[in-house]
């Protein structure tokens, strides 16, 4: 039994290393689209950004304040019904950055919560990224696409589409995810949290548009081919938890024999 066990159990672990290449090798590739393009013979030069170190030469920088609205939000008091009993507009917590886009709630608030606690109205498209905590939130990013407010734990990001593509601004939030992290951690912001500030001033890649789309679209593309495999992979990984967990039921029932 401990052998057939310890068989099962380094084929789970060798699947899950794979399952960490291909998230790896997912990060790189939105690293290198974003910061580097698709043309590899393209001329580079320095971008001056530290975490962005060099781009196309025909791409520009900038602050994230200059094409873009930023600001956060709040939670009425539960103590008032009024902010919430019979509330039919979308509120959003710190949980919808788990998720690749935000197309629902599950919480709902009033009209006059949304007059009297200061909650912004936020249109699609926008980038919803969370700001506190410790854990992996603080940083994730999601893309809004319903109309809807959001809690004190969350930022909202309206770009200017005449400027930046969505789904491009989408991958660098991606990209800068560990940047922002290690930058709320230091001494100039609230420990474990970013700052509206630390967003606004956030200076990013900007290719030309049309070019930005070409880059969401190759991205898009070739993280739809390795979801598809870390899907089967994490399917794996079930089957052989359920292959070891009935093995072991058989066993201590007598229904199997182990010596």
């Amino acid at each position: 039994m401990d052998s057939k066990t310890a068989e099962i159990d380094t084929l789970i672990a060798r699947k899950r290393r794979l399952r960490d290449r291909l998230a790896e090798k997912r990060t790189a590739l939105i690293t290198r689209a974003v910061t580097k393009g698709l043309d590899p013979d393209a001329p580079m030069k320095d971008s001056g950004i530290e975490w962005l170190g060099e781009i196309p030469a025909h791409w520009r920088a900038s602050r994230v304040k200059f094409f873009a609205a930023v600001g956060n939000g709040s939670t009425p008091s539960r103590e008032n019904a009024d902010y919430w009993v019979g509330g039919d507009y979308p509120w959003l917590n710190s949980g919808v950055v788990n998720k690749g886009s935000a197309t629902e709630a599950d919480q709902f608030v009033t009209e006059l919560a949304l007059r009297e606690c200061h909650l912004p109205i936020i249109d699609p498209p926008a980038i919803l990224l969370g700001i506190t905590g410790q854990g992996k939130t603080r940083g994730m990013a999601t893309k809004l696409e319903i109309q809807a407010t959001i809690n004190q734990h969350l930022v909202f990001v309206k770009p200017d589409e005449r400027v930046i593509d969505i789904d491009y601004l989408y991958a660098i939030f991606e990209r800068a995810y560990l940047y922002l992290r290690s930058e709320s951690d230091g001494g100039g912001s609230t420990k474990g949290a970013i700052t509206c500030s630390q967003v606004e001033n956030l200076c990013v890649p900007l290719p030309p548009v049309t070019e930005q789309r070409e880059i969401a679209l190759a991205l898009q593309e070739s993280q739809a081919k390795l979801h598809g495999v870390s899907r089967k992979i994490g399917k794996a990984i079930e089957r052989l938890e359920e292959y070891r967990s009935a093995l072991i039921t058989n066993a201590v029932t007598g229904q199997i024999k182990v010596a």
